[in-house]
């Protein structure tokens, strides 16, 4: 598993910062601007896994060499398999930008390129992860959180760290070393000699072993802020707002709720039916969960883990600047390049309803774009066209339960769930006639509308 970390048009500089430093980078790992999520070195990269794997495991006691190497060639296949289905970006705009960032920081800290590899994960979720063989991949939905380039780098000095103190592969050898000791097998053994509450005791068993697995996460991601903090300051990065990044992480659970469901549809005019934000009428098998994982869990707080940034920065100021590749204008473009391609990685998973909610929140934040406008249009003639086929379980996930009555995407969960096609294909005639002359919707889409209609 990963050591997770929970953390326009282009302008002149930004074209000068691709040739400078971006496309060296870009063009090294084989990417191509005919397809923003093609990796054409993949090869080399399934090469450069099964040589690390090799190495790793022959150094390891032979009693859990074969389990070792089951775990990582398990991890490989789904890094490589992710790889293959367009799940990493490789854009040239985003892509080049933070992976120039990553470069700068092995340069300063005059670390060996050819032992890390970098990806960009099209998730929406707020992280970044490392792996033990020295790849570290950062989520956009954590890109569109960050506020200068000096946030970002401390990110991945944090990642780096994982790497560099080897927590995943160090933690991967503890486990096997622990269900392979006499003194665990003695337990399971005993466990399963008696005759009463056998389940409920090795279930106990396992709990204890995951507190323990817990503990020991928290002591590694302190560690990896340490040992972070030491790479961050051999860089060119000024530390002034960097433990603010805290305090983005700790508010992540909302940074995609800029707008709530009913404030959009009020906004067009649609007037909403309080019936159909209630439980979910079809007929479900199983608990229903929410998609986005809260990977802040296994984690320190993040205030205690400000708190002691900050000070460390304050013992000894970090000078330097919060943009050293490009000005605020180039983030505030990469963003925008996180925000939309988060939603059309929902489209191609066949998330409607993600796809729905993160549109609805990028047009709040950019009100008079066009692209926003056709794909909302888009998104509602599609899920109008397989409610009216009986097909709409294919793109629109179970609604899950939740306690949270700010929970704004199971709002819209339970209204697409609820409401009927008469008045779904309403909402899109009332969303169509506001925003006819922003909408520039293919004919096809076109064509299934006035057969709806």
């Amino acid at each position: 598993m990963p050591q997770k970390f929970n953390f326009c048009s282009k302008t002149p500089l930004f074209t000068a910062l691709i040739l400078c430093i971006g496309l060296s980078a870009f063009a090294q790992n084989g990417t191509s601007q005919g397809n923003n999520y093609a990796y054409h070195d993949i090869n080399n990269y399934k090469t450069f896994l099964d040589n690390t794997a090799a190495a790793n495991t022959a150094v390891l006691d032979k009693k859990i060499q074969k389990e070792y190497s089951k775990i990582i060639a398990d991890k490989n296949t789904g890094l490589l398999k992710q790889l293959n289905e367009n799940g990493f970006l490789f854009d040239d705009r985003a892509y080049p930008y933070l992976r120039a960032i990553f470069d700068q920081i092995l340069e300063k800290n005059s670390l060996d390129k050819s032992r890390f590899h970098f990806f960009v994960d099209r998730s929406p979720e707020v992280n970044a992860y490392s792996y033990e063989d020295g790849t570290v991949v950062c989520n956009l939905g954590l890109v569109s959180l960050m506020e200068n380039e000096s946030q970002v780098a401390m990110i991945f000095c944090h990642e780096l760290g994982h790497c560099l103190l080897k927590h995943s592969n160090n933690a991967i050898i503890k486990q096997l070393e622990k269900y392979n000791s006499p003194e665990f097998i003695a337990k399971v053994k005993a466990i399963k000699r008696q005759n009463y509450n056998v389940n409920k005791q090795l279930e106990g068993l396992l709990i204890t072993d995951f507190f323990d697995r817990t503990k020991h996460t928290r002591s590694q991601e302190w560690a990896a802020d340490s040992m972070g903090m030491v790479l961050f300051r051999n860089t060119k990065y000024s530390g002034k707002y960097v433990a603010r990044l805290f305090d983005l992480l700790d508010s992540s659970e909302n940074k995609t709720t800029v707008c709530t469901i009913h404030a959009f549809f009020k906004n067009e005019k649609i007037d909403l039916d309080a019936g159909w934000f209630s439980q979910a009428k079809r007929m479900r098998f199983g608990t229903p969960k929410k998609e986005t994982i809260d990977s802040l869990k296994t984690h320190p707080d993040c205030s205690t883990r400000k708190t002691v940034m900050q000070a460390s920065f304050d013992r000894q100021p970090k000078t330097g600047v919060d943009f050293l590749l490009g000005g605020p204008q180039i983030l505030t473009d990469v963003r925008k390049v996180a925000l939309f391609d988060e939603a059309a990685y929902a489209k191609e998973k066949e998330n409607y309803a993600y796809y729905l909610y993160q549109l609805i929140q990028n047009n709040t934040t950019f009100p008079a774009d066009s692209s926003i406008k056709t794909s909302i249009f888009d998104a509602l003639v599609s899920i109008c066209k397989n409610q009216k086929s009986h097909t709409l379980y294919k793109i629109l996930p179970s609604p899950y339960n939740t306690d949270d009555e700010q929970d704004e995407y199971a709002k819209l969960l339970h209204l697409l769930d609820n409401i009927n096609l008469k008045s779904m294909i309403e909402i899109t005639d009332i969303y169509y006639t506001n925003n006819k002359p922003l909408i520039s919707a293919s004919k096809e889409t076109t064509t299934d509308f006035n057969n709806l209609k």
